[in-house]
């Protein structure tokens, strides 16, 4: 880290801490002097980026893993598996899963570019500095459309069974997704001059483009935290079997009172379904308030502190993430290896007609897990009347949507 002995605590002399004071004739500065504190503060938020692009990092190479043995067995398991199981993405939510580790990736490696200013004292202009307005604009632009994508996927797939196979569709989302975002960043560089400057601790889009900044982010985060809340919290009455929807009027919505007989395990994913909302408003509202008010609020700045702790929570939505996929979508991306899919069977039939309830057919009746076996993982009640003992695969989870 430099030696600090410039101006007002900084390393810069008298005349690059002047280059770095915003004014009239220069309001986006190229330089920016950090403190001491500062500097601390920007090492923090890129171990914090170094966390969440390690914890990724280290998922690719479980799925690699996995995928190997799995090709390495690959007889075995089609046996086991004959419907192609055994395919890495099986499911569009597989994609999208994906997609996002990869944007993770990409808005980590954005924070850890912020150790050359903690190690410098100096945010400065050029080459790096656009380099890594970029991959921050793409990452963290890229991490808020899938995180939405997957929200409205999930409720749509959960609530009306619709898309829950329709792959080739999440290709094409993901596509249109990586194209918006390389020519939202190209487009804006290509365009202006000092489109990526010192913010004033690390380099992304000038405080002068803020419709820039609105488009290309803000609106899409706080799109993304509004969609989670208004579509998980329902999830969540769905996964415990208190709502469903009509098979035949897609708007008619019913809701149950709560069952004290439902499981243990039916409960816990239901309870997932919150973290989803929760851990994005911890990583989103605390770095919007931080930069809002940096932009806005010129007679009384945020302190460095409270900006560093807002992106060092940011910066954390990588391990987040990871953290969500194995607790609460630990069957995604071949996590668990075939063996473990093949399950006993639990068998259930309709006690008012004798009729079976088999996985081909299981889309035909109310989509509630409280009415649609196995797609939380627990074979549990299929409706308010009593129900007996049918044969159901429980392979149908939560995870396939």
């Amino acid at each position: 880290m430099a030696t600090l002995g410039g101006v007002n605590g900084t390393v810069c002399n008298a005349h690059q801490y002047e280059q770095s004071l915003p004014s009239l004739i220069n309001p986006d500065p190229s330089i920016s002097c950090l403190t001491h504190g500062q500097s601390i503060g920007l090492a923090l938020t890129a171990e914090a980026s170094f966390i969440s692009f390690a914890s990724v990092i280290v998922v690719f190479i479980l799925i690699g893993v996995r995928t190997l043995a799995l090709r390495a067995n690959i007889l075995r398991y089609r046996k086991a598996l004959p419907n192609g199981d055994w395919k890495l993405l099986q499911v569009p939510t597989d994609i999208y899963m994906l997609s996002l580790f990869a944007f993770d990736i990409l808005q980590a490696i954005g924070g850890i570019f912020d150790v050359r200013w903690a190690h410098n004292g100096i945010v400065n202009t050029g080459p790096y500095c656009t380099a890594q307005g970029i991959i921050q604009q793409i990452g963290e632009l890229g991490v808020g459309l899938v995180t939405l994508i997957i929200a409205v996927h999930t409720f749509v797939t959960a609530l009306w069974r619709v898309g829950h196979q329709a792959r080739w569709f999440a290709f094409g989302v993901v596509a249109l997704t990586c194209v918006f975002l390389a020519l939202w960043a190209g487009i804006g560089n290509g365009l202006h001059k000092n489109y990526e400057v010192p913010t004033p601790y690390w380099c992304w889009i000038g405080p002068r483009f803020k419709s820039e900044r609105l488009a290309g982010e803000y609106i899409w985060l706080w799109i993304a935290l509004f969609a989670s809340l208004i579509m998980y919290i329902p999830l969540y009455f769905w996964a415990e079997g208190r709502l469903s929807v009509d098979d035949k009027k897609w708007y008619m919505i019913r809701l149950y009172k709560s069952d004290e007989a439902v499981e243990y395990s039916q409960r816990r994913a239901a309870l997932g379904m919150l973290f989803y909302p929760l851990a994005y408003s911890v990583v989103v509202l605390p770095l919007s308030a931080a930069r809002w008010s940096m932009s806005n609020d010129k007679k009384a700045p945020v302190p460095s502190a409270a900006t560093f702790f807002a992106v060092i929570m940011f910066n954390l939505s990588g391990a987040i993430n990871v953290l969500l996929f194995l607790t609460v979508r630990p069957r995604l991306l071949l996590f668990t290896p075939p063996e473990e899919h093949v399950e006993p069977e639990i068998e259930l039939t309709r006690a008012s007609n004798g009729s079976g309830i088999f996985p081909d057919d299981t889309t035909k009746y109310n989509h509630s897990p409280k009415q649609n076996v196995g797609v939380l993982g627990s074979a549990f009640e299929g409706s308010r009347n009593s129900i007996t003992m049918s044969r159901v695969s429980s392979r149908q989870r939560f995870e396939d949507i």
